[in-house]
Formats: structure tokens, sequence, C-alpha cells
């Protein structure tokens, strides 16, 4: 089974028990429980092309750097019968 198929299949499970995750919630999951976990790129490319996720909204997270950014929130699509 490639990466990113292991990928998919932890981020569906975590997100039918969440319901809902930020993209930093999900790339810690995954990074803890993946051995050479993932990059913010790989993330993004999987959560963006598959379309068994969708985006759901923003959430904002404060910096003291930057002063704060926008990051995504993540949930499962609904699946038509």
């Amino acid at each position: 089974m490639g990466k990113t198929k292991i990928m998919r299949n932890k981020i569906t499970k975590f997100l039918e028990r969440r319901k809902q995750a930020s993209f930093h919630e999900i790339m810690r999951h995954l990074n803890d429980k993946m051995r050479h976990g993932t990059t913010s790129n790989q993330l993004g490319n999987v959560l963006s092309k598959n379309p068994e996720y969708e985006r759901c909204g923003s959430t904002h997270v404060s910096s003291i750097l930057s002063g704060g950014y926008e990051i995504s929130v993540w949930k499962l699509a609904e699946k038509e019968d």
C-alpha cells in the first residue's frame, strides 16, 4: 500500500471521529501516527485533490511574529446515494 493511500485512510478515520478538524490538527495527527510523517505540501495535495474531503471553513491562528493567519478546516464530504 502506498504512502498516500495510508495517509488517506488515517485522515478518514480521524475525521470520522472528530467530524471536522483544522489543517494543523490533521497534520499533527499524521505526524504522530506515521513513522515518517508528512509535509504540508503532501497533506495539502491529498486534502484538496480527493473528493472525499471538503473544506468547510477557516479559523484564525494567532502568531507572535506575523500577528496571525487563517488555516482551513476540513471534514468528510457528504456521500451521495
